[in-house]
Formats: structure tokens, C-alpha cells, sequence
């Protein structure tokens, strides 16, 4: 009986000590293949992550654009 009580709380132990370090490393946010990760931006450079879809402001049934004159 004792057996199995130990062995239990040695998996327990290990399972809280794995998530731990999991846990810890996921707040980094490094995680577990950070060793292989390159970072090939340089100090100063700029990347974009997001550029928006271009749309028409104004639909083509709005109409059409007219010059204004100023008549005195």
C-alpha cells in the first residue's frame, strides 16, 4: 500500500514540476523550441505584420465626380 502511495506522489511531483517550467516558459513566450529559433531582424528595422485589404470608399453607383467652378 505504501508503494503505490509513493509512486503516486512522485508523478504528482513531477506533473506539478513539468507544468511549472511549461508555464514559465509559455510567460516568456519563448517555448519549447526557442533554442532554434532566428530572429533576422536587425536593431531599427521596421516589419509589418498586418496591411488592410484596400477598398473603395465610395461605391460606383454613388455617382461620378463633378469639377466645381466658381462663377461670379
Amino acid at each position: 500500500m505504501r508503494d503505490v502511495f509513493y509512486t503516486i506522489l512522485v508523478i504528482w511531483i513531477l506533473w506539478r514540476v513539468f507544468n511549472s517550467i511549461s508555464t514559465y516558459r509559455a510567460k516568456q513566450g519563448n517555448g519549447f523550441n526557442a533554442p532554434f529559433q532566428n530572429n533576422k531582424r536587425r536593431e531599427g528595422e521596421t516589419s509589418v505584420d498586418y496591411v488592410p485589404s484596400t477598398k473603395k470608399k465610395i461605391s460606383d453607383d454613388e455617382g461620378e465626380y463633378v469639377d466645381y467652378e466658381d462663377l461670379k
